[in-house]
Order: C-alpha cells, then structure tokens, then sequence
C-alpha cells in the first residue's frame, strides 16, 4: 500500500522521471558477498517469501536505496547460513536498486514480470470513457515491480500485464500484472510452479472504493484467465503476493471466490500491526472464511500465500514466519513486513 502524498508526487513526477535514481543511491554499500550453503529445510520441502519491498522511484520516495540494498544483503547473510528461503516473490521492485536486490541476494535464478513498455492486452467491453483516470494518455510509467528469486532452476517462466481499463487511479502507473514460473524442487515428482501478482490498491489508489474495486475485479478476472490452463490442473501452484484487501469485504469475498475456484487452500495472511488489536477486541473478526494464524481480520491483510496440488499430491503448511521485522528503535526496511511460508510436499 502507497502513502497517498508519496503517490500524488509520484503522479507528478513518474513520466519524466521514470528510470532516474536520485544521486543518494551512489552511497549504496557495496554488496556483500557470500557463498550460499545448503538449505536446512529437510528433503521435500520448499520456504517461499513474498515481501513488497516499497521500491518506489524518486519523487515518491528519496531513501530507499540503502533499505534496499540491506534487504539484499540479509537474504545474502541468510543463504551464507543456510536459512534463506529458496524462493523469493518481490513487488514494487520498481528502481534499480530494488531490482538490484536480485543480485546482492545472490540466488543463482530470477524472472522479472512485466515491464513498462509491455503491451497490455484489451479488455472485453472496455470503455475509455469510463475509465475513471487510467492514465491512457501515457501509458504505464513503471514495471509491474514483480520478480521472482530462486535457487531452484526456473523454467516455462511467463508474464503477462493486467489488461487496459482494469486498474484504477495512481495504480495504473505502474503495468502491474502476473508472473509465473516453474520451479525445479528437488525431491518433487510433480511440477510446481509460483504464481506471483500484486493487486490494485485501495483508497491509496486517489478512487474511491466503487470505482477501485472495479478494478480488482478485472484483475482477478485476468488471473483467472491466466491460470486457467489444462497444464496448470497437473501442476502444484503456490500463489504468493500483495493482495491488497484494502479494508474492504467486497474484495475479501472477490479473492476468496478466486480461491474456491481454484480449489487451492490459504497458507497465511498478513497485514500491518496496527490492525492486530482488533482480534483481541472482536475474536470473531478473525474468525473469517479461512482457518490462518493471520495477525488481523482477513480483510485487513494484504500479503498472502495460497496453493492448490493436483489429485496424488499432498501438500501441507509446516511453518510461518515473519520476516523484515523492524528491531527496536530501528526504521523498518519497507512499510511491508516479509511472510514466508514452509511448505512439505507428500
């Protein structure tokens, strides 16, 4: 989720900006370099990290740089000991140092969603009259800000923007979309593939919640459309992502429709702290249409992992972590908070 100032200034700035690094980030430490060790995850089982690391561009932002590159550095320090997980879904991976992270990570393979210049495909019974603002003047000034880490090697990796007309307000500065890859696991007889997507905002977007959330559900539509392949009915398909529930019911019961439709099983969610009290104020508020350690009310959560496995295979949740914590009296790393997720595979 954009601070709302922050994406006033990135509306202004992004066309003649886009692609321009403010001279900060030649104070970037030089990356740290370690050899990888061998997961500690026993055979069979794989550790996936979603985390929106708010690389935005200069004006909406002017310190992230260094941010970034110390989320680069811990995954580095992280895969020296063994601990990384082996795979790593980045959004809002819009700059060069965010994308950079890829590198100072160190993971042997990576795959980057769309980009700013991809053509978005039409959308049925699209009218630019009632686009709301999409910026169609211009076109998308950012990537999708998606990428795709992995020590694993990855294959049949594909991409695809959301169509023309389903985004809505600042969001559709960015060519947000969908990226998916395969991902060799080791011990894994199935195919197994990470889908990776970041929805469109709420309020944050400048619309309101009738126009935003029309939005959504186009995306979810082009998901649907994306994944609904005969392959993809043989594949495991772990679902990583920010998905950007914006306070809202109405999106909750969109991806949940999405979910059952695709007969897949929610790992976890996550959302910001300051929504936490309100499980200890109102239990049945967190007592939504998923059975999930989330910290909040399901409407509340943004960062998200579901999968779904195809008959024969068994899969199972065997841990959840939360990473990127900020430490006491230190300036968290993004406004998002990592969730990675220990699958076991059967």
């Amino acid at each position: 989720m954009l601070n709302r100032k922050r994406l006033a200034a990135l509306a202004l700035g992004a066309v003649a900006l886009a692609g321009f690094s403010p001279a900060i980030s030649d104070t970037i430490p030089q990356p740290v370099r370690f050899a990888a060790a061998p997961s500690r995850l026993p055979a069979g089982q794989l550790a996936v990290l979603t985390y929106n690391v708010n690389g935005l561009p200069f004006p909406a932002a002017f310190d992230r740089p260094r941010a970034l590159a110390a989320i680069g550095d811990s995954l580095a320090r992280m895969r020296a000991n063994g601990t990384a997980p082996q795979v790593v879904v980045l959004q809002e991976a819009f700059t060069p140092e965010a994308r950079a992270i890829a590198a100072r990570a160190g993971y042997r393979y990576a795959a980057f969603g769309p980009e700013s210049g991809d053509a978005q495909p039409e959308l049925a019974g699209f009218s630019p009259d009632r686009s709301f603002w999409k910026g169609e003047a211009f076109g998308p000034a950012m990537s999708s800000g998606l990428v795709l880490l992995s020590d694993y090697r990855l294959s049949a990796v594909r991409h695809t923007p959301f169509p023309r007309g389903a985004c809505a307000g600042y969001d559709c500065l960015a060519n947000k979309g969908i990226l998916a890859a395969r991902v060799d696991v080791p011990g894994v007889s199935a195919p197994v593939q990470v889908v990776a997507t970041h929805l469109n905002s709420g309020n944050p977007s400048g619309q309101p919640e009738a126009v935003n959330r029309v939005a959504y559900a186009r995306q979810i539509d082009a998901l649907a459309d994306f994944t609904d392949r005969p392959d993809y009915q043989r594949t495991v398909s772990i679902y990583a992502g920010d998905f950007n529930m914006g306070h809202s019911p109405a999106r909750l019961e969109l991806l949940m429709g999405y979910i059952r439709h695709k007969k897949a099983k929610v790992a976890t969610a996550m959302g910001r702290d300051k929504y936490a009290p309100l499980c200890r104020e109102t239990p049945d508020e967190c007592d939504g249409p998923a059975a999930i350690p989330a910290n909040v009310p399901l409407r509340h959560a943004n960062d998200w992992q579901f999968f779904s496995a195809p008959a024969g295979v068994h899969l199972d949740v065997v841990g959840r972590e939360v990473m990127f914590k900020p430490g006491q009296g230190k300036k968290p790393l993004s406004d998002h908070m990592g969730l990675k997720v220990v699958y076991r595979f059967q």
